[in-house]
Order: C-alpha cells, then structure tokens, then sequence
C-alpha cells in the first residue's frame, strides 16, 4: 500500500504535530500552518501529492491536489468556503465540533457580566477609582435564576447551553429547523424555526447559535428584535450575517432592548471606526469564544480518532454531508447529524 500523504495546514502546533505522527509512523506528513480570517498564501507548493488535508483555508486551485481524498476542517462552521469547488467534487469533507465547552462558558460569562453589571462597575468604579455612597443600591445586579432563555439553534452547542441554564434555574425554550410542531426535550420546549419571532418574545436572553447559511442569512430581522423584552440580553455566538446589522446598531443604539454580547459581526474583522465599539450597552469580542487551551488540547486526540477511522475504512466523525446541500451560489448549506 502506497504511503498516504498528510498536510496539516491548522489546528496542531509543532508538539500536537509529533504527538501524531508517533501514532501514525506510517503515514508522511508536511506541515505549513496558517491563520483562520488572515489571507492563505502559498497552499499551491503543498498539495500535489497529499492525499489528506488538515486546514481551515482551502486557498488553492483544486486540480493542483488530483490524490485529494479527505479534507479535515479545523471550524466547526463551513460557511467561508461557500462556493468552493470542493463541494462539488467526491472529496470527503469532515468539520470540528469540539467547541460546545468554550462557547457554553462564553455565553454565561456574557451574560452574568452584563446581569451583574460588570462593564459598569470596571468602568466607574475600578478604572475610575470612585467608591459609590450606596454600592448595594447603584450596582444590585439581576439574578438568571428564574429567567427564560431562547436558543437560536438548538444543535449540539445550544443543547450543551441548555444543560447549564437549567442549572441555574433558567426556563429553556428553542428553535430548531425541521420541525412540524413543538416538542418537548430534557425539559426544553423545542419550536419550528418558523416561530422565531414568538421564542424570542418570551425570552429574558436570547442565545443565537446558528450557523450561517442560504437559509439563515438575515433570518433575524428588525421585527424580530423589535419584538424582544425591553430588557432583553442577546448573545451572538453564531454568525454576525444572520442577524440584520443594520437594525441590530439600531437596536442597540435605540434601546429597543437591553444590550447585547456580539461575539461575532456581520463585517470581520470589525474596524476600528465601527460604532459598536462605542456602545455602553454591549460586550465585543472578537469572535473568540470557541477558543481555550482546552479546545486545543482535544483537538490532536480527535484528529487521531478520525485518522484511525479513514485507515481502518470506518465512518469518520463529524461528515459535512455535501449531498444534501441547498444552493447558494454552488454551495450553501450542509446537515449536521445534530440539526441546529
């Protein structure tokens, strides 16, 4: 049996790299990593020979790679090769979805720092140095307990959310596509997508997880928005695109409801004149929250997983199922084994 050929392009560094290859002596592997969001140069001198691709970018002319037989994505989303001519080919395709830890400890450090008043009490009182004459009164934050939260998505991260919500004595409700009716599980009541907008008025925070794709593209209107509490906190872990930018800086800027934490943003990265950053009301990062040294560390033993399952004709985790796409463009929309 010929040697395969592995190029890793993301996701190990040079130790999580020798780690695999003491596992697997017997395939060959090249490595040349890049960064996700930052332009992939020089793809092209990798790929002529390999038969297995780790990558985030897919940044080369694919008849360049004719032994190309797997492609394993370091994201968890694939919305950044729509397009591509990869979807098109019989090329097997598998994402990541190790992100479900980091992205549930994100969304609740969201949200008990905006309910506890976090971003007020750093800015007036310890950058500010000033020590309130009633500090129980000026800073009494909110408690979750009690609270209603919707999931936008109720996939493998929106259930893993709903876990730690009900936890704290949260009340779940969610949507999910493919739905006829509501349904009932582990205690969340589950809605069709089409009832978006009725799941987002019930809620006290409303958790987006969506991924983005020809179906959810601005799926998340001004009506939407307009029809949440007042008070109402959402947290954005999906996709900046899924929301309407345009009415979401109006809805904050306006009040329509409380504030906002936007981990992601319809324009990536943000600019320094974007008026988010300006902003009382929300929380940015930079889409960061499904980043931690714990994500790293399990990603090597999943790699391995998955190069034990191809060697050994198994089926692989996690399979972009390119058969079943919706169009946009050539390519826009895959079925996770969890639907969100």
């Amino acid at each position: 049996m010929a040697t395969l050929n592995v190029h890793v392009a993301s996701g190990l560094n040079e130790a999580n790299l020798a780690q695999v290859q003491a596992i697997f002596p017997q395939l060959r592997f090249t490595y040349d990593p890049h960064i996700p969001y930052v332009p992939a140069v020089g793809m092209e001198k990798w790929v002529k020979d390999i038969d297995i691709l780790v990558t985030y970018h897919m940044a080369f002319d694919l008849a360049l790679a004719p032994r190309l037989r797997w492609v394993q994505l370091t994201s968890g989303g694939v919305n950044h090769l729509r397009g591509h001519p990869l979807w098109q080919s019989d090329i097997l395709v598998t994402n990541t979805r190790l992100f479900a830890t980091p992205i549930t400890e994100y969304v609740f450090a969201s949200i008990l720092s905006y309910y506890q008043r976090f971003p007020r009490i750093w800015e007036e009182f310890q950058k500010g140095r000033v020590w309130p004459k009633n500090q129980w009164e000026v800073y009494a934050g909110d408690e979750v307990g009690g609270q209603t939260m919707a999931i936008l998505g109720y996939g493998s991260i929106g259930r893993k959310i709903a876990q730690v919500a009900q936890a704290l004595d949260m009340t779940v409700i969610a949507t999910r596509r493919h739905l006829d009716q509501p349904t009932v599980e582990d205690g969340v009541t589950v809605y069709p997508a089409r009832d978006q907008r009725l799941v987002m008025a019930q809620a006290d925070v409303v958790v987006v997880c969506l991924p983005l794709t020809d179906e959810t593209e601005g799926s998340i209107g001004e009506a939407d928005l307009r029809a949440m509490k007042p008070t109402a906190y959402l947290v954005n872990v999906g996709r900046g695109k899924v929301i309407d930018d345009a009415a979401l800086l109006r809805c904050l800027q306006e009040g329509w409801i409380g504030g906002a934490g936007l981990d992601v943003h319809a324009q990536t990265p943000l600019p320094p004149d974007s008026p988010y950053f300006d902003l009382p009301n929300v929380i940015l990062t930079p889409h960061m929250s499904g980043v931690s040294q714990g994500h790293a560390a399990r990603f090597p033993p999943f790699l391995c997983e998955n190069l034990r399952r191809y060697l050994a004709g198994e089926p692989l985790l996690y399979v972009v199922q390119t058969g079943r796409l919706l169009s946009y463009g050539s390519v826009t929309r895959w079925s996770w084994p969890h639907d969100y």
